[in-house]
């Protein structure tokens, strides 16, 4: 299932992706500690993603094994290629903010190294047709980034609205508590009026009745 996912997915990317600036271009690797003639593909895709991807294209093609970086399919099967399987040896490396991938396909007997070959132009679109894969799978990891941000702006901001909900609700009833003491407080406060009036009143009479010096 999940193979055919990456290959819906690279259909796709090979349908609808916009064009970009590709460079693909020979080279040599030590991988290993044995030097090989291949292909680089330059990305500005970050080296860990890249090298993700990559794995999971070449997984659609055969059986891959990684050992100290280096990604290899014994018996890839790549038609546009070889009608016979090629056996595969990569590496995802990256240098200042640039990340490479290295393949070098051995067809036979011998690795693809030659520009008029028909089987390096095969294996240049193969690494350009991996470049518009990455890009639509980066894309995809970006969308969901930014998705995971929004979502949790969202769900920060859902707490701070509960929390101030919460809060004019204790307000309000603080509020309603002190409308009916204010309420309790008139009745006592007029109550207060008439007995100071009566305690004038008494004031006064007691005064009255003081003998006239």
């Amino acid at each position: 299932m999940k193979k055919t996912i990456y290959l819906l997915l690279l259909l796709s990317s090979l349908l609808t992706s916009p064009i970009f600036a590709q460079s693909v271009f020979p080279g040599k690797e030590s991988l290993n500690g044995k030097d090989y003639f291949g292909l680089n593909l330059n990305s500005n895709i970050p080296e860990r993603f890249l090298g993700n991807y990559w794995e999971d294209y070449l997984k659609t093609f055969g059986k891959t094994y990684s050992r100290r970086g280096v990604v290899t399919v014994d018996r890839a099967n790549v038609p546009a290629i070889s009608k016979e399987p090629v056996e595969m040896l990569s590496q995802v490396s990256s240098s200042k903010n640039i990340s490479h991938v290295f393949l070098a396909v051995k067809v036979g007997d011998r690795f693809v190294a030659n520009f008029t070959d028909s089987t390096y132009r095969a294996t240049e679109d193969f690494l350009k047709n991996f470049s518009s894969y990455a890009v639509a799978r980066d894309e995809v990891r970006q969308a969901e980034e930014f998705y995971a941000e929004a979502d949790k702006n969202h769900k920060t901001l859902t707490r701070d609205n509960e929390r101030i909900v919460k809060e004019i609700e204790r307000l309000q009833k603080r509020l309603e508590e002190l409308m009916v003491e204010q309420e309790t407080n008139k009745k006592d406060l007029a109550g207060s009026v008439i007995d100071l009036q009566n305690k004038q009143k008494d004031l006064e009479a007691a005064k009255s009745r003081l003998p006239k010096m």
